[in-house]
């Protein structure tokens, strides 16, 4: 007697998320059924004929195990977040960042993973958070114009507070990004949008809390725009005194050190550049303890944008005491797992 049992491939296909854990899954199904033939698409049937009731039973208990791997798989692969900590602006800004934050999950260029993000306003006037709370502290840029209007007295006022729960992961910048995504060019991934979710998910994957924080300033001219870089009771003054240059560029470098880096996934030097004004500051590429990912291309020796430098290459995917296995590693376990109880399943058979 023979059994005609109809298994649709993208059953359990569907479920892994990426090209190697598909790559897992065709080897998995080849080793539980034999040299069957695989159908040439997912939607297609495989027919599994078996001539023997017991093995038609262990392989749906096989099947129940790598069914039950996928749907691990898939909550796994969609349970990475950050708490991002946002100082707030005007109503009109923390619109545009609540939408950027519904947007950062859909970033992903690459394929490699992406971050949720529970984000929270901190406005100028709210109490002190609990800083320890948090993944990143994102500051936006420093001024009063369209959508901006920002207020240092909340940063100045915790200086202490902040110093003591920020983590190893700085990223500085004298980009506009927040700005520019209301403005021109928009919310583009190889852009403005691109830009922030990055900055975010990189400082947010270190130890404590991360910081991202854009120009101090928007008029380049106009020393009365600085707001609070250089305040005495700034957390980033002993860092960026002597060292901060302001100054317009549109030409925003990624040197090719740098440009594999997780922290500048899926975006390019056009793609920085020729924003109508696409900095307002610069940093000296001398300032201890930081890397450039993006230069000054009109002015050689200055960064547009500097990260810890120790902390360059880190990954974007959240920090790792949060992290869980790859999928693909977990796979490995269950193909394992699965063949021995397939092994012991035939000889009690037998």
């Amino acid at each position: 007697m023979t059994t005609s049992l109809y298994l649709p491939r993208s059953r359990i296909v569907s479920v892994v998320n990426n090209k190697s854990n598909r790559i897992f899954t065709e080897v998995f199904l080849h080793l539980i059924y034999g040299k069957q033939p695989f159908a040439p698409t997912s939607n297609l049937p495989m027919e599994i004929i078996m001539s023997n009731q017991k093995h038609r039973l262990i392989n749906q208990a096989i099947l129940g195990i790598a069914t039950t791997f996928g749907l691990f798989s898939a909550s796994v692969a969609n349970a990475a977040s950050l708490n991002v900590l946002w100082y707030g602006q005007t109503d009109a800004y923390n619109a545009k960042i609540s939408e950027l934050a519904a947007l950062a999950p859909t970033f992903d260029p690459e394929g490699d993973g992406s971050l949720d993000w529970n984000l929270t306003f901190w406005n100028p006037q709210d109490s002190t958070p609990n800083f320890s709370n948090y993944d990143v502290l994102a500051i936006g840029t420093a001024w009063s114009e369209s959508i901006l209007n920002f207020d240092p007295t909340g940063i100045l006022n915790n200086k202490s507070a902040i110093s003591t729960a920020r983590g190893n992961r700085t990223f500085l910048s004298g980009q506009d990004a927040d700005n520019h995504y209301s403005g021109t060019p928009g919310p583009r991934p190889n852009g403005p949008l691109g830009f922030l979710v990055n900055a975010v998910n990189w400082a947010g994957s270190g130890e404590g809390m991360g910081i991202v924080v854009l120009p101090d300033g928007g008029d380049s001219r106009d020393p009365r725009s600085r707001k609070w870089w250089l305040n005495d009771r700034s957390f980033l003054k002993d860092e960026l005194e002597g060292y901060v240059s302001y100054f317009w560029e549109e030409n925003v470098v990624i040197p090719t050190e740098t440009s594999d880096f997780p922290v500048n996934e899926g975006l390019t030097t056009a793609g920085l550049s020729n924003w109508r004004q696409s900095a307002h500051a610069a940093f000296d590429k001398n300032i201890p303890g930081y890397l450039s990912i993006n230069d000054a291309g009109s002015r050689p020796g200055y960064a547009v944008t500097i990260v810890t430098d120790s902390e360059a290459d880190g990954d974007t995917l959240g920090q790792e005491t949060e992290k869980v296995p790859e999928p693909g590693s977990i796979f490995g376990l269950f193909l394992l797992g699965s063949l021995g109880v397939r092994s012991v399943l035939l000889r009690i058979s037998q």
